[in-house]
């Protein structure tokens, strides 16, 4: 029988598990709205102009880029970018840039390092986020014992899988044998 402090313990941890998935669905997101933008989006080349210094949640020194482009319809535009770097770009620096065709004040650096990221932290996330949920739960319903893998449940699934495919694998190692000798 669980008490008390299982149930609140289990519950917290599938509250963990829930945001934990709910970040990596945001970072999927975000990474497949990035790269629509970069697919469909009008890119150009853009100058650095002018860089402004900030510090992150941590106090380290962030750098955000204000460039300079002509848009698609040939109209210049001056824009801060969105993303921030850690390293101090140079102003002068040529870079390209993309934007919605329909709302060219939303402007992104072109590159992959954000994605790069995104694609190994996403996978992460979702497996913690589901076995945050799943483990908990199958525990509360008694079937932790199912997922506690010892010596002799390891030996007991494998004599499992040994008999039911042990059939048809015996009859085509039989056939093998009769065709190769």
């Amino acid at each position: 029988m669980h008490d008390f402090w299982d149930y609140t313990g289990a519950a917290a941890v599938v509250l963990f598990g829930v945001g934990q998935l709910f970040i990596g669905i945001a970072i999927l997101w975000r990474t497949i709205e990035r790269a629509t933008l970069w697919m469909r989006g009008h890119h150009a080349r853009a100058t650095i102009t002018s860089i402004d210094e900030e510090s992150d949640s941590e106090g380290h020194r962030i750098y955000r880029s204000t460039v300079e482009f002509l848009a698609a319809t040939g109209e210049p535009r001056r824009i801060a970018l969105a993303d921030t770097v850690t390293g101090r770009p140079r102003i002068g620096a040529r870079i390209t840039v993309v934007y919605r065709p329909n709302d060219p004040e939303h402007v992104d650096a072109l590159g992959i390092a954000k994605g790069v990221g995104h694609l190994i932290a996403v996978p992460i996330l979702v497996v913690v986020g589901v076995a945050a949920i799943v483990l908990p739960i199958a525990y509360l319903l008694g079937l932790d014992g199912v997922l506690a893998w010892s010596e002799q449940a390891l030996a007991d699934t494998i004599d499992r899988l040994d008999k039911a495919i042990s059939g048809p694998l015996g009859r085509l190692q039989r056939l093998l044998m009769d065709w190769f000798g």
